[in-house]
């Protein structure tokens, strides 16, 4: 974990804490109030699970903004009135809560501790139809470039689009627009709160590079929505016309995708169960196959956990593969999630490749790690 990462964890643990010490109160103030709410005290409970959300996607924290969405999606539906808070909801509420908060105290584990019961108690009310077992809903994929970084649930893109909102893609530099400002990515997400909601937000520390390319700069991508028009969002935001991305002035930016299932890149297919992905190395791996399986591996990177490659087929490669993996290894790594063979490779390619320097002979795997 870089400083800078570090250093905008710890900031945000600490913003978490500060708040999540009232919640059990302000929950049970809404179980009783039940249908006569004070609609101050229910947004202010959305807008700390909305602000956990935004703040968790930023860090790469799945777990934390998985079941921070959850939560505030419910809360949604209370400040609404789309549900009345009754002494049932409150509970799931608090157990929810309960649970966010020992991720929250846990933070460096937090990405390996379970939240399945909590999610799918959270579904059971927000979502009925996704929480039946083995139900995958579908989701919108808006897309930056040529890979997708942000998959929204139909129920969240709903909600973010009520009340006549449009939907933006923020383009900051963590650098030059908010560090060189004198500015923390949080107070930038609070500011937006006044004006919108934050769908989700994500920091691409991949972009920083190395010694050999470095980019001096981290972009920050903001998913938000908002009544305003395009011309006072970018005032608001302070940035650049071509850094505020009215998602429908871009219809081919935003398309389907499963949660589940396969995904063809080319001659390779990425299948995906459960949430784990899986490729299918063929015999002989050529510049195409490296260009599909680059692209894979991205999607990849964006839907799952863990992906484990099958190379158990192959018989012929070069370089370029092995410098694929090493780079893919990195970017994995850098997320959190993980990227394992199902098997050993052939031995004449690993020893092929120890001899051009990718490994040591005595490392009991080769690139990559067997699942």
């Amino acid at each position: 974990m870089t400083a800078e990462l570090l250093d905008l964890t710890q900031s945000f643990v600490e913003d978490c804490r500060e708040h999540l010490d009232s919640i059990e109160a302000s929950l049970m103030d809404i179980e009783a109030a039940g249908e006569h709410q004070d609609a101050e005290l229910v947004n202010s409970v959305f807008r700390l699970a909305h602000s956990i959300k935004g703040g968790a996607g930023m860090l790469g924290l799945d777990n934390i903004k998985t079941l921070a969405h959850k939560l505030e999606n419910v809360l949604h539906m209370v400040r609404s009135n789309e549900l009345t808070p009754t002494h049932e909801v409150v509970d799931v509420l608090l157990k929810g809560f309960d649970r966010l908060t020992y991720l929250v105290d846990n933070i460096h584990e937090s990405e390996k501790l379970p939240i399945d019961v909590q999610v799918a108690q959270l579904l059971s009310i927000s979502n009925p139809d996704a929480a039946k077992e083995g139900a995958k809903p579908e989701q919108a994929s808006i897309e930056v470039g040529a890979r997708g970084i942000f998959h929204v649930d139909a129920v969240s893109l709903e909600q973010a689009k009520s009340g006549g909102n449009e939907l933006y893609l923020l383009e900051f530099d963590l650098i030059h627009d908010i560090h060189g400002k004198g500015r923390m990515p949080f107070e930038v997400l609070k500011s937006l709160t006044d004006t919108g909601r934050i769908v989700d937000c994500k920091l691409d520390f991949s972009a920083v590079g190395d010694l050999d390319a470095f980019g001096n700069s981290i972009p920050f991508y903001v998913l938000y929505a908002t009544i305003l028009e395009p011309k006072y969002v970018s005032g608001l935001v302070k940035l650049p016309d071509e850094r505020v991305r009215h998602i429908d002035d871009a219809p081919e930016a935003v398309s389907v995708v499963k949660g589940d299932g396969d995904e063809t890149f080319g001659s390779l297919t990425l299948s995906v169960a459960a949430g784990r992905g899986s490729v299918t190395l063929p015999q002989e791996i050529t510049a195409p196959v490296l260009a599909d399986l680059r692209a894979a591996l991205l999607d990849g990177l964006e839907r799952c956990p863990s992906v484990v490659l099958d190379w158990s087929g192959v018989v012929r490669c070069d370089v370029f593969f092995y410098q694929m993996l090493l780079s893919a290894r990195a970017s994995y790594a850098r997320q959190g999630k993980e990227l394992k063979v199902s098997a050993p490779l052939a031995e004449d390619l690993r020893k092929a490749g120890i001899t051009q320097g990718f490994g040591a002979p005595e490392e009991s795997s080769f690139l990559l790690p067997l699942a």
